[in-house]
């Protein structure tokens, strides 16, 4: 009876490492965050502005594969450069999350993402957050 209850409580504890924990590298490949991405609006600032295409008169869209970051503005390449997607050791600023996305630059912007909405969240003070849907 003892050794049975030994072995209920060792299969439950191991259940429990195998399907209860979640992997840093589950973050991203699970919500992916590859595709193209049309900006909705921005907010943020000193004043806490709040910005949209209507009122900056501007289109915005990413387009983000593998290795790959490009920004255009009203259809005008303005950004081009590598980046990689990591774990922060510290909660960023705007998120209670760890997921950022650092750039060649060394610039990182949190990342908060489902199926279809995408926020990056610019890491400084009085900085901006901008939402964008997947096209």
């Amino acid at each position: 009876m003892k050794n049975t209850k030994l072995s209920l409580i060792f299969i439950i504890i191991s259940a429990c490492f195998l399907f209860g924990c979640k992997t840093e590298d589950d973050s991203f490949i699970e919500e992916g965050i590859n595709g193209e991405w049309i900006w909705q609006q921005s907010g943020g600032g000193f004043g806490g502005w709040v910005l949209t295409p209507e009122s900056q008169n501007a289109t915005i869209k990413l387009i983000i594969d593998d290795t790959i970051y490009k920004e255009f503005v009203n259809d005008s390449l303005v950004l081009e450069t590598s980046y990689e997607l990591v774990i922060s050791e510290e909660i960023l600023i705007g998120t209670k999350e760890k997921d950022l996305i650092r750039f060649e630059s060394g610039r990182e912007k949190a990342i908060l993402i489902s199926d279809s909405e995408l926020e990056l969240i610019d890491q400084c003070f009085d900085c901006y957050s901008h939402r964008y849907i997947r096209n």
